[in-house]
């Protein structure tokens, strides 16, 4: 396996406490959360930026940032799409800025509430080819402004239509997206669903640069490890064998450290079975 990290649990915007915290225990990387506002760009300046990249690096713990949910890259409007993406440009310099490895994106939804019927319907369900079409646009355009620079990942949600894993597979071995499998988020979806997604991620095997672990149960996940369903030591094989960076997506602190002490565990009957 590659380096274990955890993503922010407390989200004060304090790079410092990250980093701290990484170090006390073990970890090679921090996953932060531009959800967060305490972290939106307009927080830190070039100096604070470079001051927080230097101190990341002396430790020699990484840094990797999951882009903002909220911000529009499917929209039809075309004015409304550029405003989207050069916004999620402002996020992936401060990213850059930081030392960041990886810059996470999900594929995103586009809803519609429709006032007669009083429900939400989802724009890739009605128009797939139309929206899958704006997807690829935009992730194109993000992929040129991040080569050479930073990793650009997309990250597979609790539901991926068919047309947006064709453009995710498409633009992974033609541009070299990066992938970012979530096994909890696949293994909650029903049948046949889980078996396409994991058939995905088993056929781009060489595209994966990370992955996201968490354990569920009863329909919530981000669960401490073995607390749930997931196959945590099959999975924990997996990554070994492919050596990827695995970052443990759970919540509170004390989950992720009980989790961090599960890890371990798994390692060291692995290395003793060797």
């Amino acid at each position: 396996m590659g380096r274990l990290g955890f993503a922010d649990v407390k989200g004060r915007g304090d790079f410092d406490y990250l980093v701290d915290f990484a170090e006390r225990n073990g970890f090679g990387l921090v996953q932060v959360s531009f959800d967060n506002p305490r972290y939106f760009p307009e927080k830190f300046g070039p100096d604070k930026r470079a001051e927080i990249q230097r101190k990341f690096r002396a430790l020699g713990i990484g840094l990797c940032f999951h882009g903002p949910s909220d911000v529009p890259l499917l929209n039809r409007h075309e004015k409304v799409r550029a405003a989207g993406l050069e916004r999620v440009g402002e996020f992936i310099e401060m990213a850059i800025e930081l030392g960041g490895e990886y810059f996470i994106l999900h594929p995103g939804r586009l809803g519609f509430y429709s006032l007669s019927s009083r429900q939400i319907f989802f724009m890739e369900q009605r128009y797939p080819e139309r929206i899958s079409s704006l997807f690829e646009n935009s992730i194109s355009r993000l992929l040129d402004k991040c080569r050479g620079r930073i990793k650009l990942c997309i990250e597979n949600t609790h539901t991926v239509s068919t047309p947006f894993l064709e453009v995710v597979g498409r633009l992974a071995v033609e541009r070299d997206l990066g992938l970012v499998w979530d096994v909890g988020h696949a293994e909650q979806l029903p049948e046949p669903r889980r078996q396409q997604v994991i058939k995905f991620f088993q056929d781009h095997l060489r595209y994966i640069r990370l992955a996201h672990l968490h354990d569920f149960r009863e329909g919530a996940d981000h669960r401490r490890l073995g607390s749930g369903r997931l196959n945590i030591e099959g999975y924990l094989q997996v990554f070994r064998a492919l050596s990827l960076d695995v970052i443990l997506e759970i919540f509170p602190e004390e989950d992720l450290l009980q989790s961090l002490e599960y890890v371990k565990s798994n390692e060291n009957m692995a290395g003793a079975g060797a």
